[in-house]
């Protein structure tokens, strides 16, 4: 989901500009009350979206990738018209780039393992994911090793 906003430099004192807008985009967004206890909205909604439009030349592609809840709606379309943009987005095409990925695992080019940061049992599954989402220090990429 969407990130939170930096806590320092330019970033953090835009977001605290455009606090009003981000906390008023965010009770927008909401959680489902479903997910309330696993996921929360980022407290910058949209201030990714509104860098990458700034940063790309005019007539260039802005590629949005992530999990975005149906329910967020911000998007700074005028900025993205007047620079003649292309705008693409969706989840990742995984069975696309699979085969690729594991011939480069398997010839030994990638090494993903360097990315776990955390490993649990099967078994512990659920209150990882709460740790992961919680965005705890130390939890990038997790692990789930069964149980002999």
């Amino acid at each position: 989901m969407d990130a939170a906003h930096p806590d320092s430099g330019a970033g953090a004192r835009e977001a605290r500009k455009l606090g009003k807008k981000f906390a008023e985009e965010t009770e927008r967004i909401g959680a489902d009350p479903e997910d309330a206890k696993d996921w929360t909205p980022g407290n910058a909604p949209s201030q990714a979206l509104r860098w990458a439009v700034e940063c790309v030349a005019k007539a260039g592609t802005v590629a949005i990738i992530g999990v975005y809840p149906q329910t967020a709606e911000f998007f700074p379309i005028g900025m993205a018209m007047m620079k003649n943009l292309t705008v693409k987005g969706g989840n990742c095409n995984h069975k696309r780039y699979i085969p690729r990925l594991m011939d480069l695992i398997r010839t030994g080019a990638i090494h993903p393992e360097r990315l776990v940061t955390t490993i649990k049992g099967m078994t512990d599954a659920v209150s990882a994911y709460h740790a992961f989402a919680k965005h705890e220090p130390g939890w990038i990429k997790v692990e789930l090793e069964p149980q002999a």
